[in-house]
C-alpha cells in the first residue's frame, strides 16, 4: 500500500509539474492514478476483512465488513468509472459521494454504540433521513430542475452534513464505554483525518481558469487527499481489533 501511494503522490506532483494548473491537462494525465488508487481502496478493503476476523467484537467485526464493501464500491466510483468512461465524470462523483453518504451513516452507527446489546438507532439517523426525503423533494417538487449539475450541488451539501455528523460521532466515541481506549482513540482521530481528507476532495472539485487561483488550489488540494484517506481508514479498521492482552 505505501508503495502504490509513493507512486500516486510522485505521478501526481509530476503531473502538476508539467501541466501546471490546467485541469483538462491534469486529467488526461491522471491514469495512472486511477489504478493505483483504485488498488490502494481494494487493499485497504482486504485488510478490513482481515483484521474483522480478530474483532473484540463480532458485530463490530460485522459492521465494519458492511461498511467497507460501500467505501470500496464508492472508491471504484470515483477511479474505474472514470478511467472505462471518462465522459462520465460528473456521474461518477455523483455516484461515489452517495455510496461515501452509505459508508458514513453505518460510520455513524457504528461509533454510537454503547455495548454489543445496544440496538437503538442513533437520533442522528432520523434527521438525516429526513435531510435525504427533503433533498428527494427539492426535486420532486420542482424546487430545482432535474439535471446532473444540480443533484452534484444537492449531494455535497447533503453529504458535508452526514460528513460534519459522523466526525463529531467519532470524536465522542472514547466517552460511549464502548470501544477499548486505544480503539476509541483510532476512531477519533481517524474521522478527523476522514474530514480533512473530505475537505481537500471538495476543494479539488473547484474549477477555474487555467492556471488561475482556483484551478492552484483544486490541483494542489487533490495531491494530498490520500495522504489523509489511507491513515483514516487505516485508523478505523484498527478500532476494531481486539487489544493485545
Amino acid at each position: 500500500m505505501a508503495v502504490f501511494l509513493v507512486v500516486t503522490t510522485g505521478k501526481d506532483w509530476y503531473d502538476f509539474y508539467t501541466c501546471g494548473a490546467v485541469g483538462q491537462c491534469l486529467a488526461d494525465a491522471g491514469t495512472l492514478q486511477f489504478i493505483t488508487k483504485f488498488s490502494m481502496s481494494l487493499l485497504l478493503t482486504v485488510l478490513a476483512f482481515v483484521v474483522s476476523r480478530d474483532a473484540f467484537s463480532q458485530r463490530d467485526g460485522r459492521l465494519l465488513r458492511i461498511a467497507f464493501v460501500f467505501s470500496f464500491l464508492a472508491d471504484t466510483s470515483f477511479s474505474v468509472i472514470k478511467l472505462v468512461v471518462p465522459s462520465e465524470h460528473d456521474l461518477s462523483d455523483v455516484l461515489g459521494i452517495a455510496l461515501f453518504m452509505v459508508f458514513q451513516m453505518l460510520l455513524i452507527y457504528r461509533h454510537s454504540r454503547k455495548s454489543d446489546s445496544d440496538t437503538s438507532r442513533p437520533s442522528g439517523h432520523l434527521f438525516l433521513c429526513g435531510l435525504l426525503g427533503a433533498a428527494s423533494g427539492i426535486f420532486g417538487g420542482g424546487v430545482l430542475e432535474l439535471t446532473l449539475e444540480n443533484v452534484t450541488i444537492v449531494t455535497v451539501a447533503v453529504y458535508g452534513v452526514i460528513l460534519t455528523m459522523s466526525m463529531v460521532v467519532g470524536i465522542l466515541a472514547p466517552r460511549k464505554g464502548y470501544f477499548p481506549a486505544k480503539n476509541a482513540r483510532c476512531i477519533r482521530w481517524g474521522m478527523v483525518a476522514f474530514f480533512v481528507g473530505d475537505v481537500l476532495v471538495g476543494l479539488s472539485l473547484l474549477s477555474g481558469e487555467d492556471h488561475g487561483a482556483l484551478q492552484t488550489v483544486s490541483a494542489i488540494s487533490k495531491n494530498f487527499i490520500w495522504w489523509f484517506y489511507v491513515p483514516a481508514q487505516l485508523m478505523i479498521i484498527r478500532a476494531c481489533q481486539k487489544p493485545k492482552a
